[in-house]
């Protein structure tokens, strides 16, 4: 485990169940399948959600949206897709996780500490001492709330922002006076950072959109520093693309269907619209008739609605959740083998069994209830 929390918590979570269940009783994993078959191939317009899972996983689960007429989204998908949304419209400068460890001599943490998510990042990325084009530690500079920011010995200094909006407002002010503006009264440690910014040979702006509000504005005005530094120096920016394998749910929703989310393949071929097929907003507005919700990395049950669930989830996850149909699937990396993309999108990282399997795992489970929809069909 070397050391990195969320796998001391995989491998110490508690196997709370492993039956498939029907209306919180207990069934054989068969007939389980056939009723997800069932209330699929009866359903108006199911959506096919959750989506913290491996590679094999979203492969099968976009083969299963095809068959079945499904929307296919991931949970929240326009907080964490909002980074790519405003990088397609503005084009950026960015990097890897490779380059950061081995080049990088300024970093500023954008929001909140990425440790959060990322219980290895510092590790890894900048108290490494294998850097390959670099003889020290990067300076580590914190922008945003005192409370968010990481542990005092793992950065060099906090420049505290009492609120998210402060934060916003001092991305501005940076962006300004590096275009040339000159804002009245701008804090000193606002000009020591862009000082140290232009001095360094390889600055880095890191951030999570989450941390972010508004987002996308304040995405936009970090891409314009990185722009604006770009013109003296080397600078780039570095968004962490969220947990539960959200970077290669995003790629593989690319390559397979062209849009990172909010598709529905109703009409026999995938169609994108960033509102009308957004998971939250079809639950929320009851729209969709059936929700089945895929976690294999993390435990998080469905969200509650009245709406009819499939439940596919780890074996740790909560019982009695109130699911039409409850499956338990294996853990990618704990209970078989699979393929995951790092934070960033360039590196996809295998994975092996390091247990006795627990439970099926979800790829083989879906296509299970793949093949249970096409023979049933009249």
């Amino acid at each position: 485990m070397k050391g990195c929390a969320k796998a001391a918590a995989g491998f110490g979570a508690p196997l709370l169940s492993a039956e498939a269940r029907i209306g919180g009783n207990a069934v054989p994993r068969a007939a389980a399948v056939r009723e997800a078959a069932r209330l699929l191939r009866e359903a108006r317009l199911p959506l096919i959600s959750g989506l913290a899972v491996d590679l094999d996983g979203i492969r099968a689960l976009l083969s299963l949206a095809d068959r079945a007429g499904a929307v296919i989204d991931p949970w929240q998908s326009r907080r964490t897709q909002v980074n790519l949304e405003v990088m397609r419209r503005s084009g950026t400068i960015t990097t890897t996780l490779g380059e950061i460890a081995n080049r990088a001599d300024l970093v500023a943490l954008l929001g909140r500490d990425p440790s959060t998510d990322y219980p290895r990042f510092f590790e890894r990325f900048i108290d490494n001492r294998g850097g390959m084009y670099r003889k020290n530690r990067p300076m580590v500079v914190f922008l945003g709330e005192k409370r968010l920011a990481p542990p005092a010995h793992l950065v060099d200094e906090i420049i505290d922002q009492p609120s998210p909006q402060a934060l916003f407002d001092s991305l501005g002010v940076i962006a300004a006076m590096l275009g040339g503006e000159a804002p009245p009264a701008v804090p000193k440690p606002l000009t020591s950072l862009i000082t140290r910014f232009e001095e360094a040979k390889y600055g880095v702006l890191l951030w999570e959109a989450a941390a972010l509000a508004p987002p996308a504005p304040a995405i936009e005005r970090i891409l314009r520093i990185v722009e604006h530094l770009n013109r003296k120096t080397r600078c780039v920016g570095f968004a962490l693309g969220g947990s539960g394998n959200a970077t290669g749910v995003a790629q593989a929703m690319l390559w397979q269907a062209g849009w990172p989310g909010q598709v529905n393949f109703a009409d026999g071929a995938p169609r994108h619209d960033p509102i009308r097929y957004d998971s939250e907003a079809l639950v929320a507005s009851g729209e969709t008739d059936l929700l089945l919700w895929a976690m294999s990395l993390r435990p998080t049950p469905p969200p509650a609605s009245q709406i009819p669930t499939i439940a596919l989830l780890p074996p740790d996850a909560p019982l009695d959740i109130g699911a039409a149909v409850e499956f338990r699937v294996g853990v990618p990396g704990l209970d078989h083998g699979g393929t995951l993309h790092r934070a960033d999108p360039v590196v996809a990282l295998p994975l092996k069994a390091t247990r006795p399997a627990r439970a099926p795992n979800l790829a083989s489970l879906i296509a299970e209830i793949t093949r249970a929809i096409e023979e049933d069909r009249p």
